[in-house]
């Protein structure tokens, strides 16, 4: 049986909080622990080999919620959930609704995942919903409501390139990382209208380069007017 959804209010994560303890006020803190509990992994089942998941911000939790308040939105973000690893490890039933759907919470929720090649696939799907906008119609209201949502998931994907590392020793292990990298600079650069050639295969060079990411940060913050 479903549970019900706490009312959840938009504000603003502290992004110096961890993820056991990230507050957002008026946010009930059982549908924080619910959406933390399901995106992440109690069994360390890589052994700490990627860096964790930056949390997501309230901002793009008050989306999240919005969407589960569908009972089937609901079912397929449990599909993320550690528990269905064994018989769907790429959450093709998620990821199918949310491309059928343009579920936006959704795929933000995987990008918030404890697996990377599950933020990938988020990011990927962030990424394909942007490049569609302009076959969208709405009403100047919906387009204000997206340009939030744009906001705050660009706050939050600063959060990620500001906590992660831009890379990791390893093998395949390294592969998936800088491939995850590039997928977050590739969604700042469509989210935000300019590219920077940062996510090319083989850039990884270019973004250590303290001049050239210095201007693609600044072009990203002054995106949003700070």
């Amino acid at each position: 049986m479903l549970c019900a959804i706490p009312l959840l209010l938009i504000g603003c994560a502290d992004p110096d909080q961890g993820p056991d303890t990230i507050r957002c006020p008026d946010m009930p803190d059982t549908f924080v622990s619910m959406v933390l509990r399901t995106l992440a992994d109690s069994t360390d089942l890589f052994r700490g080999a990627y860096p964790p998941a930056a949390p997501l911000t309230c901002g793009l939790l008050s989306v999240l919620h919005e969407e589960l308040k569908d009972d089937s939105a609901r079912y397929c973000f449990t599909r993320l959930s550690r528990a269905h690893w064994s018989e769907d490890p790429h959450a093709r039933i998620t990821h199918a609704f949310a491309a059928r759907h343009h579920a936006f919470g959704l795929y933000v929720a995987a990008a918030a995942h404890w697996n990377e090649d599950q933020r990938i696939l988020g990011l990927e799907g962030l990424i394909e919903l942007r490049r569609m906008r302009p076959m969208i119609c709405t009403t100047r209201e919906g387009y204000e409501r997206l340009l939030q949502q744009d906001t705050a998931l660009v706050r939050y994907l600063l959060l990620v390139v500001g906590t992660t590392p831009l890379s990791i020793g390893g093998s395949e292990n390294a592969t998936i990382h800088e491939r995850y990298i590039r997928t977050v600079i590739q969604a700042l650069d469509t989210y935000t209208g300019q590219h920077h050639g940062l996510e090319d295969e083989g850039s990884m060079r270019r973004v250590h380069n303290d001049t050239e990411w210095s201007k693609a940060l600044h072009y990203w913050h002054s995106w949003l007017g700070e």
